[in-house]
């Protein structure tokens, strides 16, 4: 996320996808202790909370992890920790390691996503498992021209309420396909009002064959990759990428 985008705003906006929720519930059935890089609000994390159960959510941005923290399931719960999915260090390592709603994009170079991968593996027990989602690329980076768009369009994304006044986002992007990469600029609108509030979101979004290389190269072998939360097989027109994989043997 980017420093400019105000926590309460994004938090609001990017709530996750349909289902995301339930699927993380099922997919930690029976984990003692899960740990979420790039945690955000904890919007996941804390819908996993259950007694027994011991949970760390990770996340770089101060204002995001004070949104988690306010949550009641968080006070004493919810262990926060502020820092780097590529470096952290947990003294520990856990059952699940859970990077939700397109966590993986905020990594902007190939050599971000590997050492957020290489810790994620680090961070998991031998026989844990890292799971994964982000909205899915390979069809849009395959049929999409650049030229085709044009830099001034801005297309109205939703309505979202925050602190009972209604907020219309609009967005406009800019995209650099060789980089893989989508500067999206949102601008929050209160309803009634001229007052605008714009946050910038910086994305580098990640096709599945890279996916599978960066995770090999981690040491995680692949167990399932879907294009929904039900476990339909991954294709060109998937609208997610759903990922789960294990520590490989030689990890």
């Amino acid at each position: 996320m980017s420093d400019e985008y105000p926590a309460r705003l994004y938090a609001a906006v990017h709530d996750g996808n349909p289902g995301d929720v339930e699927f993380y519930r099922r997919r930690c059935a029976g984990a003692r202790s899960i740990v979420e890089l790039g945690c955000g609000d904890a919007r996941v994390l804390a819908a996993l909370a259950e007694p027994g159960r011991s949970l760390v959510g990770v996340d770089l941005d101060p204002g995001q992890l004070a949104l988690a923290a306010a949550r009641p399931v968080a006070q004493g719960e919810i262990e926060l920790v502020e820092g780097d999915m590529r470096t952290v260090e947990l003294g520990r390592r856990f059952e699940r390691v859970i990077i939700p709603h397109g966590g993986l994009y905020c990594l902007l170079d190939e050599a971000a996503l590997a050492a957020a991968l290489a810790r994620a593996a680090a961070l998991l027990t031998d026989d844990g498992l890292l799971i994964l989602d982000a909205w899915a690329a390979d069809g849009f980076h395959a049929e999409a021209d650049p030229d085709d768009q044009d830099p001034s369009w801005i297309e109205r994304v939703k309505t979202v309420d925050i602190d009972g006044e209604a907020w219309e986002v609009l967005e406009r992007s800019a995209w650099d396909k060789p980089r893989q990469r989508i500067d999206a600029t949102y601008l929050h609108v209160r309803v009634g009002s001229e007052d605008g509030v714009e946050g910038t979101l910086r994305q580098r979004y990640v096709l599945a064959k890279q996916l599978r290389r960066g995770l090999s190269e981690a040491g995680l072998e692949l167990v399932e990759l879907a294009g929904d939360f039900d476990g339909t097989a991954y294709g060109a027109e998937s609208e997610l990428m759903v990922a789960i994989a294990r520590r490989g043997s030689q990890a």
